[in-house]
């Protein structure tokens, strides 16, 4: 086993953007299916540890999710409670009404969000393979799962229930594994889509907040609405212009069942410089509420490299990027890590924007335990 004195690296895999895609028009695709990414590369980077910072007297998780965008905090759950041991991780009770409620009282007292709507939990599993052997071929490989448009995962989601406001929760079974692709869950884009699409308490409050009011009102003169890509840059541009506009934000909060060995997840806050890294967008086919339109598509992205040469015999030029990891996370150390925050729209320098995150293969040089979560998401209105 390697040792923790020294850096350790993690091996991610990059899409190969110059091998183009098949499967391409996200409409003639099941639900949350990506294209068929036609070529990957295992490249590895530098995780930096920050153990140290989140230890220190004058750490503030708040202050970490802002600048960074996300943060570490400390708290432990009723799911570990002796009185719930018999019980799994996947029971619906158990999570709508003793966990659902935690995570949505711990990000208001973190953020001060007055309204919080859980959309969607996880368990995952590292997936059953050698430790130290390499990942298998990527070639002609999907990025997500291959559930078909009626698909329930095994019976736990029913992607035809959308008319209700419940989370739907994804469990162990359905075979969800740590991303090896460094990726974003939410763009500008999809986030003014989820809003008005996803689910009528949604839709519903982000109206009562003022905000689908203000984005519409922007492009209330343009060619083009809300809702379209056309509309990222002046909404960018304009929506906290002279002061900030009605806030809204997604979160992921993610905890680990027992403590990390392999599989940690890395963050990677947002920067101009990427060197020779590329943001490749796409969509996904998402169902929506009937009665707020139906399904619809929602942009996320991978980080990608333009060809398979790229970091051959050398190390990938990462730019300005730096991807951090919490070493030998613990259930009590929970990772908050922002999808969107509408208060960094034109403020950058000032609100840090959604990371880049991912789980990068560090083989055994941290133990050779696989690695158990849970993660929960949400949208929260201020």
């Amino acid at each position: 086993m390697g040792s923790l004195d020294a850096q350790i690296h993690g091996k991610f895999n990059l899409f190969v953007i110059d091998a183009g895609v098949d499967d391409a028009d996200a409409w003639q695709r099941p639900y949350l299916t990506t294209p068929l990414f036609r070529k990957f590369v295992n490249r590895s980077f530098p995780l930096i540890d920050i153990r140290p910072n989140i230890s220190s007297p004058g750490y503030n998780p708040a202050d970490l999710l802002k600048s960074h965008g996300f943060g570490v905090l400390n708290q432990k759950s009723a799911l570990f409670d002796p009185s719930n041991a018999h019980l799994s991780i996947d029971d619906e009770e158990l999570l709508h009404e003793t966990y659902y409620p935690e995570i949505c009282d711990l990000l208001t007292k973190t953020t001060g969000a007055k309204h919080i709507f859980v959309t969607h939990s996880f368990v995952r599993k590292s997936r059953p393979r050698g430790i130290t052997r390499p990942n298998p071929p990527n070639i002609a490989r999907r990025a997500g799962s291959n559930n078909h448009a009626d698909a329930n995962f095994r019976g736990t989601v029913n992607h035809h229930d959308n008319a209700t406001n419940v989370p739907k929760h994804i469990p162990a079974g359905a075979g969800v594994g740590p991303a090896r692709l460094p990726h974003l869950d939410y763009t500008p884009l999809s986030a003014r889509q989820c809003i008005r699409f996803y689910r009528q308490d949604i839709e519903q409050q982000a109206r009562e907040s003022g905000v689908i009011g203000a984005e519409d009102g922007i492009c209330a003169d343009l060619p083009f609405p809300a809702t379209s890509a056309e509309a990222n840059s002046v909404i960018a541009e304009r929506y906290n212009r002279g002061e900030l506009g009605p806030r809204y934000a997604a979160y992921s909060v993610w905890r680990p069942l027992k403590t990390v060995q392999r599989d940690p997840l890395c963050i990677a806050p947002r920067r101009t410089d990427t060197g020779e890294l590329v943001e490749y967008p796409y969509d996904l086919r998402v169902p929506g509420n009937a009665g707020l339109g139906g399904d619809f598509l929602r942009e996320v992205a991978l980080l990608g490299v333009q060809g398979e040469d790229v970091g051959v015999g050398s190390a990938v030029d990462a730019g300005a990027l730096n991807w951090y990891y919490v070493s030998k996370q613990t259930r009590e150390e929970v990772l908050v890590i922002k999808f969107f925050d509408s208060a960094a729209l034109g403020r950058g320098e000032e609100e840090a924007e959604a990371p880049w995150h991912g789980s990068p293969d560090i083989g055994d040089v941290c133990g050779e335990e696989a690695r158990e979560s849970i993660e929960v998401r949400v949208i929260a209105f201020w």
